[in-house]
C-alpha cells in the first residue's frame, strides 16, 4: 500500500511537471507569436512612413524642378507626357522650355514658351560668361607672362587669305564694330576683343556678350576672349575704331 501510494504520488508529480511544461510551452509560443505580430506592424508602419516621405520629397522635387523652368506642376507634367512619346526619340536631351514651345497647342503658348526659354538662356549666359571673365582675370593675375592654352581645335570656315589669331579693337556701342566682329566670328576667327571704352567694367562687357549672342563655348575654349584695353588702342589704334591687327605682331589687317 505504502509502495503504491507513493507511485501514484510520483505520477501526480511528473503529471504537474508536464502540465506546467505544457503551459510554459504555449506561453513562450503566445509570446513568440505576438513578438512576431509585433515585429511585422511595426515594420509595416515603417515601410508606410519612408513611402510617405518618400512620396513627399517625390513631390517637392517636381515642385522644385518646376520652378526652376518658371513652369506650373501641370505643365510640368505635360512635359513629362511628352518626354513618354515619340519625342523621346526625335530629341533625347530637350530641356523642357524647348519641349514644350515645340508640342504647343496654340501660338500663345509657344510665345510663352520661347520668352521663358530666352530668359533662361540669358541668365545661363551671363552666368557662364561671368565665370569666365572671372578665369580670365585670375589667370592673368596668377601667371602674367603665359598665355592661356586654347583648346580651340576648329579650322573649318576660316578665312584664309589672313591667317592666324586677329585682336579686334570695339567700344561697346558701335553698330559698324558689331557686325564686323560678327562676320569674322561667323567665319570661325579665332579673335582677341578689346574694349577702348569698358572702364574695367566686367559687367558691361558680360551684357554686351549676352546681347551679341557670344557662344560661351568660344569663350570657353579660348576662341575668341574678352578683354579691358589696358592702353593698347593709344599705341597703335590710331584713333580708329574699329581696327583689326594680326596677334603677336601688331599688323595692321585690312579688308575683312
Amino acid at each position: 500500500m505504502i509502495n503504491q501510494a507513493k507511485l501514484t504520488s510520483q505520477s501526480l508529480l511528473i503529471v504537474s511537471i508536464l502540465m506546467c511544461s505544457t503551459s510554459v510551452f504555449a506561453i513562450s509560443e503566445t509570446l513568440t507569436q505576438t513578438f512576431n505580430t509585433a515585429k511585422e506592424t511595426a515594420a509595416q508602419a515603417i515601410t508606410q512612413a519612408e513611402q510617405r516621405v518618400s512620396s513627399s520629397l517625390q513631390a517637392l522635387t517636381t515642385d522644385e524642378q518646376a520652378k526652376q523652368w518658371g513652369l506650373t506642376n501641370e505643365e510640368w507634367q505635360r512635359y513629362q507626357q511628352i518626354q513618354q512619346t515619340e519625342r523621346k526619340f526625335w530629341s533625347p536631351n530637350l530641356d523642357p522650355l524647348t519641349t514644350l514651345g515645340i508640342e504647343a497647342k496654340t501660338d500663345a503658348e509657344r510665345q510663352k514658351y520661347a520668352r521663358l526659354l530666352a530668359k533662361k538662356e540669358f541668365e545661363r549666359v551671363e552666368k557662364e560668361l561671368k565665370f569666365q571673365l572671372a578665369y580670365d582675370a585670375a589667370f592673368k593675375e596668377l601667371y602674367p607672362n603665359i598665355s592661356p592654352i586654347s583648346q580651340s581645335s576648329n579650322t573649318e570656315n576660316k578665312n584664309i587669305s589672313i591667317e592666324g589669331r586677329l585682336v579686334f579693337f570695339t567700344r561697346l556701342n558701335c553698330n559698324e564694330c558689331n557686325q564686323k566682329l560678327q562676320r569674322l566670328i561667323n567665319e570661325g576667327r579665332d579673335i582677341d576683343i578689346y574694349f577702348i571704352d569698358s572702364a574695367q567694367n566686367d559687367k558691361a562687357i558680360r551684357d554686351w556678350a549676352v546681347t551679341q549672342h557670344i557662344d560661351v563655348n568660344k569663350v570657353r575654349s579660348r576662341q575668341i576672349t574678352l578683354n579691358h584695353d589696358q592702353g593698347m588702342w593709344l599705341q597703335h589704334g590710331q584713333g580708329k575704331i574699329p581696327v583689326i591687327f594680326k596677334a603677336g605682331s601688331w599688323d595692321r589687317v585690312y579688308g575683312l
